[in-house]
């Protein structure tokens, strides 16, 4: 793996945190969608970062912020579009779609699983799929193709790099995948034995935890992947059609 700053992108990752904590916290939950955009800019900034100041400061990966256009923000606007819509489905396939109609709560454990299992299936397929989204935006050799050939090319990559983007994936979260596995596991027992709870509390904090800081090598590792492989995919999708 090419050398990069572990620290900075934390120190981004914990600002983001923050920021999407307060959103969440005041004007009565009432801009926690805002959340949503500042996920992407600074998932932004730090692609940014790792393409053209991989071992630089705080400071270095965050002047990225600067390069933003318009183009960057209907492109995530978009994916999260897409995102969204396949958790509605998912949610629909479970047998959990009548709770967007009423306020009552997912009680069937075999409903409650499935959504779960349903959730975590879409989140993976949608983050692997556009896992090279803000790394073609960022990257200045791709800055002047229009919106549509600039999405070819990230889906193409994600098609592409898919298994290299899962086993980076499975390589990095190794902890978080056990722990969270457990947590799921002990979740359900506790519907029939309630001092279960407890531990899928304890295991579901620890997946949150190291989901938190296996993330930056999880990043660093995708950059490397698109370092390597993204002048292929543009001659494939782009140069054909010169």
């Amino acid at each position: 793996m090419r050398k990069y700053s572990y620290g900075s992108i934390l120190l981004i990752l914990i600002v983001n945190a923050i920021i999407a904590g307060i959103l969440q916290n005041i004007a009565d939950g009432n801009l926690s969608f805002l959340s949503a955009f500042v996920a992407f800019i600074f998932d932004y900034i730090i692609c940014r970062g790792l393409l053209y100041n991989r071992e630089g400061s705080f400071s270095d990966y965050f002047r990225g912020i600067k390069t933003m256009t318009g183009k960057v923000f209907l492109m995530n606007i978009l994916v999260g579009a897409i995102t969204i819509l396949l958790e509605i489905l998912a949610t629909f396939a479970s047998g959990a779609g009548f709770l967007f109609f009423t306020e009552y709560a997912v009680k069937n454990p075999k409903v409650f699983i499935s959504l779960i299992v349903l959730f975590a299936l879409v989140m993976v397929f949608t983050s692997l799929l556009f896992a090279y989204l803000n790394f073609f935006m960022a990257d200045e050799r791709y800055r002047d193709l229009t919106f549509f050939d600039s999405l070819k090319l990230i889906i193409k990559a994600g098609i592409k790099l898919f298994s290299e983007s899962f086993m980076a994936g499975l390589r990095a979260y190794k902890i978080t995948l056990l722990t969270g596995v457990i947590a799921l596991v002990t979740a359900i027992l506790s519907i029939k034995a309630p001092a279960a709870a407890i531990l899928a509390i304890i295991f579901g904090v620890i997946a949150v935890i190291s989901l938190f800081f296996c993330t930056p090598p999880f990043r660093a590792s995708l950059s490397d992947i698109y370092l390597d492989r993204s002048e292929e995919i543009y001659n494939e999708v782009i140069g054909n059609k010169n």
